[in-house]
């Protein structure tokens, strides 16, 4: 079990990670919430790991928790829709500010609008959870070859999406 002061250390550091990965997964913030206490829960009480693996290992506890509640479910658990989270970036302008708050919703709405779910899940893992093409390829169950080629077509799918958008990225 982890001591007190390192499990407020990762629950702080890697808190938004999993959220935003929860997010991606299920789309419901009240599930996410959920789902992210429930992955710390079971980090903090099993976690005996080395701090570069246990962030992979809590995405793949988070993951694997969701499927179990697909499952148990018997229904999908991406139905909502999530356009409220904008990564936190402040800039001195409020115009600047606008305009990037603006882009950045519009890309996580496409980035979430994406079909197959797993395009939506490796393009979160990579670009939001700054994991590497082997860690995803272990968190999703796959190849790194099938990681890698579904990556290439999930970013290309969303370049589609982005050039259809009126609004210039």
């Amino acid at each position: 079990m982890m001591k007190p002061d390192a499990t407020e250390e990762a629950y702080e550091r890697y808190h938004k990670e999993i959220y935003l990965y929860a997010l991606s997964l299920c789309r419901d913030e009240t599930l996410a919430e959920d789902l992210v206490s429930e992955t710390f829960y079971k980090g903090f009480i099993a976690s005996n790991r080395s701090e570069e693996n246990f962030k992979y290992w809590l995405f793949r506890v988070l993951k694997n928790h969701f499927i179990d509640l697909k499952r148990k479910n018997h229904e999908s658990l991406t139905l909502d829709t999530h356009d409220k989270f904008i990564p936190d970036k402040s800039m001195k302008e409020p115009a600047k500010n606008y305009i990037h708050k603006d882009r950045n919703q519009r890309l996580y709405k496409h980035l979430m609008t994406l079909e197959p779910e797993v395009y939506r899940e490796i393009l979160y893992l990579f670009y939001y959870g700054n994991l590497n093409i082997r860690a995803i390829s272990k968190t999703i169950g796959r190849s790194e070859s099938h990681t890698k080629t579904t990556l290439y077509r999930a970013r290309k799918k969303l370049g589609k999406a982005l050039k259809e958008d009126p609004y210039e990225f």
